[in-house]
């Protein structure tokens, strides 16, 4: 049995996981701070998306540079679209997205758009087949 949503839902409960999880993929165990160059460990910034020297205060945006850049949508239901749009057999519809996260129909085509750009070309090019 594969990855299934239970399994996302446990491993992904909220915007927090989600955060942590890009953190740790760009930044790994970081362990020294670029700024004040000790030994030190990186916490979260409450209500911020962002993560903060013990030492220092020098802040890391883990979103910056990414598609979730500027994004008000949760991460949870980016990382949920992900989801969807990996495990989905055929081509996910910015309407299907839009109902199953609950969002309006732009958002859920931007949503698309920008995963589209790092997956294959499924999702962003035309259908050749005529």
């Amino acid at each position: 049995m594969g990855y299934t949503i239970k399994n996302f839902n446990k491993e992904y409960p909220d915007d927090d996981a989600c955060l942590r999880e890009i953190f740790q993929q760009r930044y790994g165990n970081l362990q020294v701070c670029p700024r004040c160059n000790r030994n030190t460990k990186f916490h979260k910034v409450s209500n911020r998306k962002c993560y903060s020297c013990q030492y220092c205060g020098y802040q890391i945006h883990p979103l910056a540079d990414t598609i979730f850049n500027k994004s008000s949508t949760p991460l949870k239901l980016w990382f949920l679209a992900i989801f969807l749009m990996s495990y989905s057999k055929n081509k996910l519809s910015a309407k299907e997205l839009e109902r199953h996260l609950g969002v309006t129909y732009k958002t859920a085509w931007r949503i698309i758009k920008e995963i589209g750009k790092l997956m294959s070309s499924t999702y962003t090019k035309t259908d050749d087949r005529k």
